[in-house]
């Protein structure tokens, strides 16, 4: 039987030949790249929303100004991505067809046509070559920038100030999450999860699971897996790649031991993608009323899925994250303690994020680099109107759930998600000393440690692990206690 297989580019990146990734050198130059790959990224978004109306109208829609001496290159790199657009659409429409629809498919079919959607998916999203030369140009802006101005938004959002539950709670039942047919992948079984948003903001959310491979069994017995919900980070497009880094390093190697994990595509990520706009940019674009928008819907979706994994059988579910992901997992813990009980996870597994928002957007290397800070600025805003958003931008200073069970992971020379707000948050948390894990690295090294390490990995399944022993100790002992004796 076919199957799905993990990138050798994973092999190598995790190899000795990976090691100069976790040097400084690296790290200060991977984070100077990002913002001319997300001007690429800006190329392709104006494209979706420009094909067929010429290059002026491309470049306007990316937020550039005029370039005439260019609509020759433009006009031939619009053709091909064109084709690559349609080539993904077609794919995409295969695949919606296999794993959602009614008809009989068989497995290697399903595989075959997982392999061409995410081939597809991969030429489509990352046009690099097609619009380099407009970034060797400076002609490509990392985010086309619409940020609302101080009073429109506080007018708008002061209800949700006095009351940040109003925004970060849930109303009404909670939604009902469909699963897709799933797919063999290396040593795992891989699937597919669909529901309404409780957020407003938002309509479908998305998210991939996986699962240990069960031979000779479709459907197993996967009642008793320990699940994790793990978040990814700022612009990631997830399974819309090629290669996917949690779900080479973390997601895949996790269910072939035995677990459940699972990947939510965030608000405006990957399969949630607004036209016009690529993976997180009105994160940024429309800072900081998008940040908290994308915060809590992203966190009542990680409380639909922790309730849904506890319906499949978890005897114990966390959450967690890398970066945006972290802030994410953060604002669970935060919020969790006033959501219905199934939705509460038991375990928290936060990364490389930041824990005073408010502070980070004017502190923050990264988005110093996509000039956020000036859009911000320009705007109207400032740290002190930045601060009197806290209630709705920043993680609660309560913790959800008990303290012990929080394990944070970061980086003490972070610029990106200055961990000095992490160690603020976790003292008033009170979370132990020993439940924090510092590296001597920067953001990116974070993002190293989770991938070339297994540190994260064993602390977050050592903790799943004693956790599922002592409720099902406690299970046998309510169930002992409850049963009659006979003599």
């Amino acid at each position: 039987m076919d199957t799905l297989d993990t990138p050798r580019i994973h092999r190598l990146l995790t190899s000795p030949l990976g090691r100069p990734l976790e040097t400084r050198t690296v790290e200060r130059l991977a984070l100077r790249g990002l913002r001319s790959e997300f001007g690429i990224n800006r190329a392709r978004a104006a494209a979706d929303v420009s094909l067929g109306h010429g290059p002026a109208a491309f470049l306007e829609a990316v937020g550039t100004p005029p370039a005439p001496d260019l609509h020759p290159r433009i006009e031939a790199a619009l053709a091909e991505y064109a084709t690559r657009r349609e080539a993904f659409e077609e794919a995409n429409e295969r695949w919606e067809t296999a794993f959602w629809g009614d008809g009989d498919v068989d497995t290697d079919e399903l595989v075959a046509v997982e392999r061409q959607r995410r081939e597809a998916a991969d030429r489509h999203a990352q046009p690099t070559r097609l619009f380099r030369f407009l970034a060797s140009d400076h002609l490509l802006p990392a985010v086309k920038y619409d940020v609302p101005r101080p009073d429109a938004a506080a007018h708008q959002w002061e209800g949700y100030l006095t009351n940040p539950e109003r925004l970060y709670g849930f109303d009404g039942d909670l939604p009902t999450v469909e699963r897709s047919r799933a797919v063999p992948g290396p040593g795992t079984r891989e699937s597919f999860l669909r529901f309404e948003s409780p957020s407003p903001y938002f309509e479908t959310a998305t998210a991939r699971v996986y699962e240990p491979a069960d031979e000779g069994d479709d459907d197993g017995d996967r009642s008793t897996l320990p699940t994790l919900v793990f978040n990814h980070g700022l612009g990631m497009m997830n399974d819309t790649m090629a290669y996917w880094p949690p779900e080479a390093a973390l997601a895949r190697p996790l269910a072939q031991e035995g677990y459940r994990v699972v990947l939510p595509d965030a608000p405006w990520h990957g399969r949630r993608e607004t036209a016009g706009y690529y993976s997180g940019e009105p994160y940024l674009a429309r800072a900081p009323v998008g940040m908290f928008q994308l915060f809590s819907a992203a966190a009542l979706e990680n409380g639909v899925l922790v309730d849904w994994a506890r319906e499949e059988g978890a005897p114990a579910v966390a959450v967690g994250g890398l970066s945006l992901g972290g802030i994410t997992s953060f604002h669970v813990v935060g919020h969790c303690g006033s959501w219905p009980e199934s939705t509460r996870p038991d375990l928290a597994f936060p990364a490389g994020a930041p824990g005073v928002i408010d502070e980070t957007l004017v502190r923050s290397r990264l988005l110093e680099l996509l000039d956020t800070d000036d859009a911000l600025r320009a705007a109207g805003w400032t740290p002190a109107l930045l601060g009197e958003f806290a209630p709705l931008l920043n993680p609660p200073t309560t913790c959800g759930i008990d303290p012990e069970r929080v394990v944070s992971f970061g980086g003490r020379r972070d610029e990106v998600a200055p961990y000095d707000t992490t160690r603020w948050l976790l003292d008033s948390w009170e979370v132990p000393d020993e439940n924090r894990v510092e590296w001597d690295v920067g953001h990116m090294g974070v993002l190293m440690r989770l991938l070339r390490h297994d540190d994260y990995q064993r602390r977050a399944t050592g903790e799943l692990d004693a956790l599922t022993e002592r409720n099902r100790g406690k299970g046998e002992t309510d169930a002992g206690e409850s049963t009659p004796q006979t003599q």
